[in-house]
């Protein structure tokens, strides 16, 4: 029996180095145990994987050394945190080490892909001295909520718009520039290479591969109208779907390849924003300079070239950029620091900052007198939360012994001692990642002398300051206003021609106005008024006509009206009750007040406009007894209601044309017979 057991059980597992595996969806995938805490001290750490998420920024691999004299590099698969959502100094940033996995490689230069509840460790190449191996190519996914990492084993690619066929290999690059926009569900890698450090077979005689495709993952879940096997709708599979695209636009004309470049996700512009690349060359050349930009519209999968003005920085690899959006999103400012020049082997680091704003496309070189200031550097990570900018590690010629922990507040435009946490939860704004960076940001001084508006944005400039754009959605000259309105609910939503929707929990406008609409609106607005005043005339009519017909019964039974009859309270006692009015949905939800109590404490009532009789500070509320129109008539030169009953119906029974024409008076006439 225990034979029998073995037999069957046993092949149902597979065991690898002490690893458990499992087949999810047709892909080998692990998932890991974990072990030793990762140490949190180093000398200098650069080339890092990082990514931020919900608050926190998650730092993975990389290179470090220990002291100033160490002269080979330690490639290493530490894993750490930083929690941005506290203060914390510069000289004691609050990092966390957490277990290092038994299982992800240890690599440089890759990327850190996110969605929501996950990270994705794609790429990066390994330890050139000592040389170590190429593992075989996989995709690490790890779990924030259960702390596990899982292996994808040999990804292939999906056939779609603008792409290589499917079913490729989908191989492991480095130096790319990596990006997730997990309100999109998706995230890209930018250019790299492939050589011997990267991928599994690759003869050391054989020369380094620099690449121009832009490599596309498509979230678990998620759909893609881009990739051919998710354009129905269906969600991505456990392991992603992966589309590169090498045809779009320009890409396979005047496209240069690249590596050590950035990658910046744009939102607003365009149906689904747009993606910018900035930087980047070969060992030996650069791709263009700063002045011509590639600008990637998403929706439509299309590269375009985009020029650029002002202080143009010199060109550069291994910068690191962020993003940052005006409160009402009038205009964008991509943050750029540092880098270095080539060719490779005789290089010089760069510590200076500029701004791209856009959509001006206009660099602005920012002034750094700071004590703070770091030193020049390559190689490092930054992060945009609450309106600062991270900086995490970098390389450099005058770096001894630096962890590279900086702060730059994007709006004073200077470097700080510290890191000040806003007060919002560390979720806002799932809808739009760059605005949950943005919680705090003004516009600097120095960029509304260019863009125009105030530290809230308002920004006048709307178009390339060069000129026209060549193609895509810069071309319209529509900024996506929107105006956020505050709380833990706020949402953002961009319209399909880029302009802004609105909605309950955050209205947008597109900034633009179109003369024929408005033109529309007014005639409509006009007969819709028109609609409703005819409407409550005729409503008012059938009223005095019924006061009317009444008052003639009550002549002709009695010799004399009886005045206390025609008191509401008399009305009421003989079984007369006045109509009930249906409040609308408007109502329900147009409060004007303090506070939704101060509305009408009971029915709202139809009186003349130069009636006094409510209670200041609460409209349509009654001074008298529960909003009941009073009995007598005490405006000047009117007798008691009853005679002024007789006085307005004078025997003659109305028509529908004198209540339009003398709607108050036929008012009083409905209000005085009630």
């Amino acid at each position: 029996m225990l034979a029998l057991l073995i037999a069957i059980i046993l092949p149902a597992f597979s065991w690898r180095n002490g690893q458990s595996f499992s087949d999810i969806n047709g892909a080998s995938a692990g998932v890991i145990q974990q072990r030793e805490i990762s140490p949190t001290k180093v000398c200098t750490r650069w080339g890092l994987q990082a990514a931020q998420l919900n608050g926190t920024l998650y730092l993975y691999g990389g290179r470090s050394r220990s002291k100033p004299d160490q002269v080979e590099d330690t490639w290493n698969n530490n894993f750490l945190t930083l929690d941005l959502t506290k203060d914390w100094d510069i000289g004691s940033p609050a990092f966390k080490g957490l277990e290092k996995p038994d299982g992800p490689p240890e690599v440089s230069m890759g990327y850190l892909w996110h969605d929501y509840n996950n990270l994705y460790l794609y790429g990066g190449q390994f330890s050139d001295t000592p040389y170590v191996d190429p593992e075989p190519e996989s995709v690490w996914r790890y779990s924030i909520k259960d702390e596990e990492w899982t292996e994808f084993k040999n990804p292939k690619t999906s056939a779609g718009n603008e792409s290589e066929p499917g079913n490729r290999p989908v191989h492991r690059a480095a130096e790319g520039a990596g990006l997730s926009v997990p309100e999109l569900g998706l995230s890209w890698y930018f250019g790299g290479h492939l050589d011997w450090a990267t991928t599994p077979g690759w003869s050391r005689s054989v020369d380094r591969v620099y690449l121009k495709s832009l490599l596309e993952f498509t979230h678990p879940g998620y759909v893609n109208t881009g990739v051919d096997s998710l354009s129905d709708g269906t969600g991505a599979g456990e392991s992603g779907a992966y589309r590169n695209i090498t045809k779009a636009g320009i890409q396979t004309g005047n496209f240069t390849e690249r590596a050590d470049g950035v990658l910046v996700f744009v939102p607003g512009w365009g149906e689904q924003g747009v993606l910018i690349g900035l930087a980047g060359g070969t060992n030996e050349t650069f791709t263009e300079d700063l002045g011509t930009l590639n600008v990637y519209d998403i929706a439509n999968s299309e590269w375009f070239h985009q020029e650029t003005s002002g202080d143009t920085p010199s060109v550069r690899v291994n910068p690191c950029a962020v993003i940052a959006s005006a409160p009402d999103a009038s205009s964008f400012q991509i943050y750029m620091f540092g880098g270095q020049n080539l060719p490779f082997g005789n290089q010089t680091q760069y510590d200076d900052m500029y701004i791209l704003t856009i959509p001006s496309f206009t660099w602005i070189k920012v002034d750094q007198n700071d004590d703070n200031r770091p030193a020049a550097r390559a190689g490092h990570s930054c992060a945009m939360y609450d309106g600062q900018m991270v900086v995490v590690g970098g390389v450099g010629e005058d770096i001894g012994c630096d962890p590279g922990m900086y702060v730059f507040d994007a709006t004073s435009l200077k470097w700080k001692d510290q890191f000040k946490a806003g007060n919002h939860d560390s979720d806002h704004h799932p809808d739009n990642f760059v605005l949950a960076g943005s919680h705090g940001y003004e516009v600097p001084d120095a960029v509304r002398k260019v863009v125009g508006g105030d530290k809230d944005g308002s920004a006048t400039v709307t178009t390339p300051a060069v000129g026209p754009a060549t193609g895509g959605p810069f071309l319209t000259g529509k900024p996506p206003v929107f105006t956020i309105t505050s709380g833990p609910t706020a949402t953002v939503r961009v319209g399909q021609t880029g302009t802004a929707a609105a909605s309950p929990d955050g209205e947008e406008d597109d900034g633009g106005v179109n003369g024929g609409l408005v033109a529309a609106g007014v005639i409509a607005g006009i007969f819709g008024a028109l609609a409703c005043y005819l409407g409550f005339c005729a409503w008012l009519y059938r009223r005095q006509v019924n006061a009317y017909r009444q008052h003639l019964a009550v002549s002709n039974r009695y010799s004399v009206a009886s005045n206390s009859l025609l008191n509401p309270s008399a009305l009421a006692a003989a079984g007369t009750t006045r109509p009930k009015r249906a409040i609308s949905q408007r109502s329900l939800f147009g409060w004007v007040g303090p506070s939704r109590d101060q509305g009408y404490t009971t029915e709202p009532k139809w009186g003349p406009e130069d009636e006094d009789d409510t209670t200041p500070g609460a409209p349509g509320s009654s001074s008298g007894s529960g909003g009941a129109k009073r009995s007598e008539d005490t405006r000047p030169g009117t007798s008691h209601s009853g005679g002024s009953t007789e006085g307005l119906l004078e025997g003659q029974e109305p028509s529908f044309f004198s209540v339009v024409m003398g709607p108050r008076r036929a008012l009083r006439v409905v209000n005085n017979a009630e």
